[in-house]
């Protein structure tokens, strides 16, 4: 087993949990930090396959610390003019995750840190479609942005940043939302601890992909956004479900939910020093590449 820091600094670790690749707890103290209450390790495995992972660990108390989320598009509401299988409606613009961070850093919001979240529709031929419509109610800053508004297992963080992953929101609630974001798939894959993907089924073949997922600590002072690279063979073949939970109970998570993974999965920094953002992962040319995606979940501080 491999692990590396961005900065080539060995990572320390106790034990190990999946057949000598995720380990059974992360030493974040000997983590680099990318941002200000933001540390950031990179874990490399060659059991039991190939996989290249990217943790990070956001203070949630952080002194300052603000959240963004993708909002509504210009043109909220009106008939996407380039999909024509039936009448469906934009509810944001789909945007890749750098451009999303350099974006509002240009329009004065200084993001520090981005992560995709949600899946949308449509995801048919040609696949690059402009906009997107969420499944489930999406809230962006005290707005929702989703027409749909059934609730779905989704990561709540309030303007107080306190978070949670429910699939419950009072709509009084709303205008105290930062960012409500549902989840793909079966939603929540650990919950107090205890994982939530069923075991694979004997001589099933494992379900491996690039992966997103977004976790809680359990006093919700921690928030860990984890990034898995796959389908490239050599290099990352990617996570199943059940990778996920192992990693995020190493990072010190008590809850956890899985997002929209494949070309979608992204993390991206700004590294003050160098002023260009930093994309650690890496995207595969299979499945349309790394592709626009219908929400990013950033962070900033209000200096």
């Amino acid at each position: 087993m491999r692990m590396l820091f961005a900065c080539a600094v060995s990572l320390a670790v106790a034990g190990n949990a999946c057949g000598g690749g995720c380990p059974a707890s992360i030493d974040w103290d000997a983590a680099p930090e990318v941002a200000r209450g933001m540390k950031y390790v990179h874990l490399s495995f060659d059991e039991p396959r190939l996989m290249e992972n990217f943790l990070v660990r956001i203070d949630l108390r952080a002194p300052g610390l603000r959240v963004a989320s993708s909002g509504r598009a210009p043109n909220w509401g009106e008939v996407m003019d380039d999909y024509t299988n039936s009448v469906m409606l934009v509810d944001v613009r789909r945007q890749r995750t750098r451009d999303f961070l350099e974006e509002r850093r240009s329009n004065g919001t200084n993001l520090v840190l981005a992560v995709n979240t949600s899946p949308w529709g449509p995801w048919r031929p040609p696949y690059t479609h402009k906009h997107g419509r969420f499944h489930h109610l999406a809230v962006s800053e005290g707005q929702v942005v989703s027409h749909n508004v059934t609730r779905w297992d989704m990561l709540v963080i309030f303007t107080n940043n306190v978070a949670v992953i429910t699939n419950a929101l009072d709509d009084a609630l709303i205008p105290s939302v930062a960012a409500a974001h549902p989840g793909h798939g079966k939603g929540v894959i650990l919950r107090g601890g205890v994982s939530l993907v069923p075991p694979r089924k004997p001589k099933s073949r494992p379900g491996l992909a690039p992966r997103t997922a977004i976790g809680l600590s359990a006093d919700g002072r921690w928030l860990y956004a984890l990034v898995v690279d796959g389908r490239q063979p050599g290099y990352s073949m990617g996570a199943e479900m059940s990778d996920l939970v192992k990693l995020m109970l190493a990072a010190g998570a008590s809850d956890a939910i899985n997002m929209d993974g494949g070309g979608s999965s992204t993390l991206a920094w700004w590294d003050a020093e160098k002023k260009t953002t930093v994309i650690p992962n890496r995207h595969g040319l299979r499945f349309h590449g790394y592709r626009p995606v219908a929400l990013n979940l950033g962070f900033y501080f209000a200096e």
